[in-house]
């Protein structure tokens, strides 16, 4: 297969193959319809008819927009058939964005849906997508493809810019063929497998569930919207349906390992991906657990390895897939020793061309021509004696907390290696090194869960103490965008939320200790403070340190210092310190 793609073939080529040995196979399954490798090419047909009658031609580029169904394999098909190249957007995006993609692009056409069509104005010429693919009742004979020569242009998909607004991510059919083929390779798929769509079609994963299943000839069956969150409805779903490839992405995946599975089931390979994993499966899953990291810049994966169930730390991202060339190197983009941490580095074949229309952030982050060409990725990671990369975070996330580089990738990674916890993102807040705070977001198993005390103590095992959040916020789930990530931006605001249990379960044991938490709670604005608690991981710095000694000066008429507070930071030492200075302090004598 490799070999093949080498020589030029293309997926549209891979899925005439199949459709002209097995027309009768199952090619979609979804809702709005069930396709075979036939009907799925004589839709595709109509598409293309549509657009030759609307003066797209070849090179052009066309709008995706239609929800996840066998209608948007219809029309991703279609457009590449026409040799265009395919703009993939969510319908869910607002009217705004949606507009805005279809202007930056230049998409001469946009391929839509009944739900979205009105959205679209009159901005572009619109091929409206009915149940199942169907074309306006258009159809014909069988065609030929327009061939596309491997440099063609084959998608654009649209990632997150600093600027706010999004940037298109040009990728070629040379690109697209290596994932396929490294796909096919790797998981074994033939026509046999039965395989999910899941992601949105916005997300670049939804290039990597849709062709390496028609390029083998199995059927792709679309989960229903209703599941695509519920670990339990979508365990239950891909067992009955019989799936033996599945991509999903890591938030739900973690949820699915955590589950009781039948022996039996036909799932061979979990693939997952867009976020840090942080769980590895239980050595009873019946199936292999893959962790996958890529970026649309190098064609969606660039990195993936089976997670062992019995091996130390947080899995690995894997190794370099096939037609990737993966390096760590320095700030000066020179590499790094082995085992050192540095920016990621991708090449290879499946590198991007480029950011459409955008020649100045092409420049910035892609690096020489041709062959030669290179992705800085902008993430840390280190990589292992055995080939694999261990992910340390994003390199513009690194956060100065009193002075320390900080990676709070490293302690979400701590914190899901809990046996009670099964997801967790930790930020930084606070606008300067010495305000800032680590505050956890945590998701529990639905057991009985530690308290606070008990979490802060587990992570003191593992990591210095600027290290452990001081703030912990308990939810029934991680926000997820529509790409299935995590969503930060939505977290709660910032509150303290003790986990359950953790309220009483240290009570105050001195007059003393009792007023410093009165001085505490005020200072910090949390609505209670233990005796073992941290002066500085809740939040206190060296501003809020001096207001502190201020108000012990003035209540007990002591002096501590704050070299004292930094070195002796929890309210049971503060407390023992003022005892101490009082008992000591003769009557009518200053206390030194």
């Amino acid at each position: 297969m490799a070999a093949a793609v080498a020589l030029g073939t293309t997926v549209v080529d891979l899925v005439d193959a199949v459709a002209a040995s097995r027309p009768r196979r199952l090619a979609v399954h979804s809702s709005d319809g069930t396709l075979t490798y036939a009907e799925l090419l004589e839709r595709a047909d109509a598409v293309v008819a549509v657009l030759d009658e609307q003066g797209v031609q070849p090179g052009d580029l066309v709008g995706l927009c239609v929800a996840r169904s066998s209608a948007l394999v219809v029309g991703a098909l279609g457009v590449l058939r026409a040799g265009a190249a395919y703009v993939a957007i969510d319908p869910r995006y607002p009217d705004d964005r949606i507009a805005w993609m279809v202007e930056d692009s230049g998409a001469k056409a946009v391929v839509c849906d009944e739900g979205t069509k009105d959205r679209l104005g009159d901005r572009r010429s619109t091929i409206v997508l009915g149940r199942g693919g169907r074309c306006g009742g258009r159809g014909g004979p069988h065609r030929l493809p327009v061939h596309s020569a491997p440099s063609d242009p084959a998608y654009v998909v649209y990632t997150s810019g600093s600027t706010g607004q999004p940037k298109g991510v040009l990728v070629d059919h040379a690109s697209l063929g290596n994932l396929v083929a490294w796909h096919l390779g790797a998981f074994d798929l033939d026509f046999a497998d039965r395989c999910t769509q899941i992601a949105s079609p916005g997300f670049d994963a939804v290039i990597w569930e849709i062709w390496p299943a028609l390029a083998a000839g199995a059927s792709l069956h679309v989960v229903p919207e209703e599941l695509r969150t519920d670990p339990i409805g979508l365990r239950d779903w891909l067992v009955a349906k019989g799936i033996t490839v599945s991509f999903i992405p890591t938030a739900v995946a973690e949820g699915l390992i955590g589950l009781s599975w039948p022996q039996s089931t036909p799932l061979r390979y979990l693939l997952t991906g867009g976020d840090a994993l942080g769980r590895r499966p239980p050595i009873e899953l019946p199936f292999a657990l893959v962790n996958n990291y890529g970026l649309s810049e190098a064609t969606v994966v660039a990195t993936s390895g089976v997670v062992d169930p019995q091996g130390d730390g947080p899995p690995s991202i894997g190794r370099a897939i096939d037609g990737v060339v993966a390096e760590v190197v320095d700030e000066r983009l020179q590499p790094v020793a082995p085992g050192m941490a540095g920016e990621l580095i991708i090449g290879g074949v499946a590198v991007a061309s480029g950011y459409l229309g955008r020649p100045e952030l092409t420049a910035e982050r892609f690096l020489g021509e041709g062959s030669d060409r290179r992705y800085r990725t902008g993430d840390l990671v280190r990589q292992r004696p055995d080939g694999a990369f261990d992910f340390l975070g994003r390199l513009d996330d690194q956060l100065s907390i009193r002075g320390y580089r900080v990676e709070p990738g490293e302690v979400t990674a701590v914190l899901n290696a809990h046996p009670a916890i099964t997801a967790s993102v930790v930020v930084g807040v606070g606008a300067t090194s010495a305000e800032r705070q680590l505050v956890a977001y945590v998701v529990g198993n639905g057991e009985a869960q530690p308290d606070r005390f008990e979490i802060i103590e587990y992570l003191r095992g593992s990591l210095p103490e600027y290290l452990v959040p001081g703030r912990y916020v308990w939810l029934e789930a991680l926000p997820l965008t529509a790409h299935g990530k995590v969503d930060r931006a939505a977290l709660p605001a910032l509150a303290y939320e003790p986990l359950p249990g953790a309220e009483g379960d240290r009570p105050l044991r001195t007059p003393t200790e009792a007023k410093i938490e009165a001085v505490l709670k005020e200072l910090l604005d949390v609505p209670e403070v233990g005796p073992e608690e941290n002066f500085f991981l809740l939040g206190g710095h060296s501003m809020l340190g001096a207001q502190l000694i201020v108000r012990l000066e003035t209540l007990f008429d002591v002096e501590l210092g704050l070299r004292y507070l930094f070195d002796h930071p929890t309210l049971g030492e503060i407390a023992g310190a003022v005892d101490r200075q009082v008992a000591e302090q003769a009557p009518g004598d200053p206390v030194r």
